[in-house]
């Protein structure tokens, strides 16, 4: 089964080359198929957490080693604006989408804090426009690094805090 999934992913990447398309848009593709088309999906997702820790060492280990600290300076306000931005939409696109489904008030008020960490996704975007459009390349790369950075640090704090609040989590 480890090596089923192993192959799916190098045929997707060899796929992705050849047809010269994202490799990113590519394994969200196939990810997205094989969840919903094969009866056995859940085996060969479990079989890859086995082995992923060394690429997403290599994904996170690349993506820092294209940041240029210099630049991160640069995007300060633009920066500050995509934070803000950005947990503005999740938590009121959680409120209406709460509401809309008839979510429980407490569920409403607070799924969008717990929604707000962001990483391998947002970094992957950030490289391939890096990487398609390199006039961009050095203001997008910074920004999401930096972002990610500070997603990645407060939020796994307000998930835990959102989700005792909803009393979808206890306190211990």
């Amino acid at each position: 089964t480890q090596a089923e999934a192993l192959g799916v992913v190098l045929l997707a990447g060899g796929l992705a080359l050849w047809l010269e398309v994202s490799y990113l848009l590519t394994a969200l593709t196939v990810g997205a198929t094989i969840v919903n088309l094969a009866s056995h999906h859940e085996q060969p997702f479990h079989e890859i957490e086995y082995i992923e820790w060394p690429f997403m060492i290599l994904f996170f280990l690349l993506a820092g080693a294209s940041l240029h600290v210099e630049a991160l300076a640069q995007v300060g306000v633009v920066g500050g604006a995509y934070i803000a931005l950005r947990a503005l939409g999740l938590v009121t696109g959680s409120f209406v989408g709460g509401h809309v489904i008839g979510a429980a008030p407490r569920i409403r008020r607070w799924m969008g804090w717990a929604t707000l960490p962001q990483a391998g996704v947002a970094l992957g975007m950030a490289l391939v426009a890096g990487n398609q459009l390199p006039e961009v390349g050095e203001t997008v790369l910074p920004l999401v690094v930096g972002t990610t950075v500070v997603f990645e640090l407060l939020g796994p704090v307000l998930t835990r805090l959102a989700l005792i609040r909803a009393g979808e989590a206890s306190r211990g």
